[in-house]
């Protein structure tokens, strides 16, 4: 079926649609009008059965008021017993409809049968007493209970008249509603006509010609997206999708690499280490046969050294190829980072800079491994010094993220600018821009952020006008345990 047709189809089903619709809500009208009508005649029958309730205790205060001046007691509380049997036969008829509760209330009746057995005591207690007090108490009962009948009776006349409001109401607004709709759907009908084709049959158009783009390899074409309808959404899925396989293209092209230079990592390592070991131990040995004044101790001790940052260069390199193990525990950040700031300290002082640390709202303590976290505040922290000018000022800020979840370090210097176009590359491993460095930190760093499930940007350059100054900042979970890395 073609487009046109099938869309010529949906349309006729929207008119259809609309007519059931209309039909519908006429009959909904109807309908409630006489929903309506049941609970006022529910309303009427409750009414009756209280108003005959409140009836028979106005003939009860009269008898009782009458007897406080005549002796007849006795014959007075027969006809008071008679009466309150008759209210009972009431409240069980009131029980028995459906709509009591809902009408007068759920406790209503509990109440009114409390208030009589009450009054049934009270009338036994002045026959036997004859007592003006307890004539009084058994009209106070009366009172109340009548207050009581007269309290439901305004909230269900209080009700029908908020029923009979929105009864009108409603009626006025659903024909006003299907009124709109009516003139609404003749609109959009109008306009669905006249730009059919720009909605639909264009953004289809686009989306074929970028099918075909990508079956021949064009991954980077992007479709035009002008609408947020469901054919701009498709657009956006398009591109995104076009994103996706560029990504995955390079993930696995990069995998490849780091594969490679793992195992050639490993290879040089393990080649290396036996020659080292021998250099070093005959060093060693030919130290110890020198004489303690010779010039020559001094030149075997620098083998020695030589050796020993060799080796530890070597240990950096299987770190790079080697899984990342973690070791999680409870630390202070700010102790964590004043740490490492202080062993920093006098090598800044001796390259002419200075540093400053300065604290937000620092965490009381987070959960993570604060050994590889040391290593990587190290690593910022070193290419700050390594990086900035002469007689500036590097500064390491603390702080808490808004949301309340990670705490952050800010490390900025003055040194040159990175380019943008290195902003991803300089956290690739052996990646590095200074002809006496190995690429290695940065790269660390971020795997280590990355197994705390923190992230790390860069910012550079800091002073636009200058084009100079660099800025990372690192973003640390406070628990780095809830989500461990998959």
């Amino acid at each position: 079926m073609r487009l046109r047709t099938k869309l010529s189809f949906v349309l006729a089903l929207l008119v259809f649609t609309l007519a059931v619709n209309v039909s519908v809500s006429v009959w909904s009208i109807r309908f409630l009008e006489r929903e309506l009508a049941n609970p006022l005649q529910s309303i009427q029958s409750v009414m009756h059965h209280l108003h005959a309730i409140k009836r028979l205790g106005e003939q009860e205060i009269d008898i009782a008021t009458q007897t406080t001046h005549n002796q007849d007691i006795a014959e007075h509380a027969r006809s008071l017993r008679l009466l309150e049997q008759q209210s009972g036969d009431i409240l069980r008829i009131l029980e028995s409809l459906p709509t009591t509760s809902l009408r007068s209330g759920i406790n209503t009746i509990h109440n009114m049968r409390t208030r009589s057995a009450a009054i049934t005591q009270l009338t036994d207690r002045w026959e036997n007493t004859e007592s003006r007090a307890d004539a009084e108490a058994l009209i106070s009962a009366l009172d109340q209970r009548h207050e009581l009948i007269e309290r439901v009776e305004g909230r269900i006349l209080e009700d029908a008249k908020l029923a009979a409001d929105y009864s009108t109401a409603l009626q006025r607004n659903i024909y006003s509603i299907l009124l709109v709709s009516l003139i609404g759907a003749i609109a959009i009908g109008l306009v669905m006509v006249m730009f059919i084709r720009r909605w639909v049959f264009a953004p289809i158009e686009r989306l074929r010609e970028g099918a075909d783009r990508f079956a021949s390899g064009e991954f980077d074409h992007k479709i035009p997206v002008e609408s947020t309808d469901e054919l701009g959404l498709l657009s956006e899925e398009f591109n995104r999708m076009g994103s996706l396989i560029l990504t995955m293209q390079d993930q696995r092209i990069e995998q490849e690499r780091l594969a490679a230079m793992g195992e050639m990592a490993q290879m040089t390592v393990h080649n290396l280490r036996t020659p080292l070991a021998g250099i070093r131990a005959l060093a060693e040995t030919t130290k110890d046969e020198l004489d303690p004044d010779s010039d020559l101790q001094d030149l075997q001790q620098r083998i020695i050294s030589t050796v020993d940052r060799f080796e530890s260069w070597l240990k950096e390199m299987l770190r790079i190829s080697a899984p990342l193990e973690m070791h999680l525990g409870e630390y202070s950040p700010e102790r964590l980072v004043q740490g490492v700031i202080n062993t920093h300290l006098s090598a800044c002082e001796s390259r002419g800079r200075s540093l400053r640390f300065t604290i937000g709202h620092a965490p009381q303590s987070a959960i993570g491994d604060p050994h590889h976290l040391e290593h990587a505040i190290t690593t910022l922290l070193s290419n700050a010094i390594d990086f900035a000018n002469e007689s500036t000022e590097i500064l390491a800020h603390l702080d808490t993220a808004d949301s309340g979840d990670y705490w952050t370090l800010r490390v900025v210097d003055d040194g040159p600018m990175i380019p943008e176009h290195l902003h991803r590359a300089i956290f690739r491993p052996y990646f590095t821009t200074r002809k006496s460095g190995t690429g290695i930190g940065l790269a660390v760093c971020q795997r280590v952020i990355d197994q705390h499930q923190g992230q790390i940007t860069v910012e550079s350059p800091v002073s636009t006008t200058k084009q100079t100054g660099t800025a990372f900042e690192m973003m640390i979970p406070m628990d780095s345990s809830s989500k461990p890395k998959a």
